[in-house]
């Protein structure tokens, strides 16, 4: 009975550990996770020629008669390049009062009488562009702010109307169909994502790669805008001519069988 007993003990130790590569080999193997960056570029092939004209007075009258005569000399300089009034779209107009600074507090119920106004105009002109006719967007964008045109402030969510201090842009630069370039970075960054996979399943063998999960952590697009200082510190001339770039960080994991 004893010797019954420790044959089947031993039996049951070989069935074990020959069943134990069975099931560690049945489980799921976790998945292959890739962290990875994806890029595409592209020479813009559209430009958005972006400026302000201001009028002052001290009277609304005064200020938009201002911006008027600006206005005329500017549209005047405009079509020489043979742009047309019908193809400068109006984005922002703005009037504000120039208050004078107070630094005692004003008795309850007084209010400031204005020194004058501001009124404010925001245009963009839509461009076709390319490598050959850049000089051609600079001559324009040079001949409007001679005229007395102003780089358009980029207005802040924070604060109201334009700042000394917020960002100016003059020019913006684009491609036709940017989701199509977006797609280019994210076939790009799935492709590595792969070519890693492949490389760390080698030493398997023969395998079958299961792509199971994409998770986009960031799309960035490069540069976005062309930003001047209007006291002219940042010259036109000195623009580089070069591509719009977008970078897709993704995480991607595979199976594997």
């Amino acid at each position: 009975m004893a010797r019954l007993f420790v044959a089947l003990a031993l039996l049951t130790f070989a069935l074990t550990v020959w069943a134990q590569p069975t099931a560690r080999q049945s489980q799921p193997q976790p998945p292959l996770v890739f962290r990875v960056v994806g890029e595409a570029q592209a020479f813009p092939e559209l430009s958005v020629l972006k400026f302000t004209i201001v009028g002052e007075g001290d009277t609304l009258g005064k200020a938009q008669e201002q911006l008027e005569q600006i206005e005329r000399a500017v549209f005047k300089a405009l079509s020489k390049f043979e742009i047309q009034r019908g193809q400068i779209q109006t984005e922002r107009f703005a009037v504000i009062p120039l208050q004078p600074s107070v630094s005692a507090p004003l008795p309850a119920g007084a209010g400031l009488r204005p020194l004058g106004y501001r009124v404010q105009r925001g245009y963009s002109v839509l461009i076709p562009i390319t490598v050959e006719n850049l000089p051609r967007l600079l001559q324009i964008a040079d001949a409007v702010l001679q005229q007395g045109a102003r780089p358009t402030v980029v207005p802040s969510e924070d604060r109201y109307g334009y700042s000394e201090r917020q960002p100016y842009t003059l020019i913006e630069f684009m491609v036709r169909d940017p989701d199509k370039l977006v797609q280019q970075a994210m076939d790009d960054a799935l492709s590595r994502a792969k070519k890693l996979a492949e490389q760390a399943v080698q030493h398997i063998g023969k395998v079958t790669l299961k792509l199971v999960r994409v998770q986009v952590s960031s799309i960035q697009t490069l540069p976005e805008r062309r930003t001047i200082t209007p006291e002219g510190r940042d010259p036109i001339s000195t623009f580089a001519w070069q591509p719009i770039r977008v970078t897709v960080s993704a995480e991607v994991a595979f199976n594997y069988e």
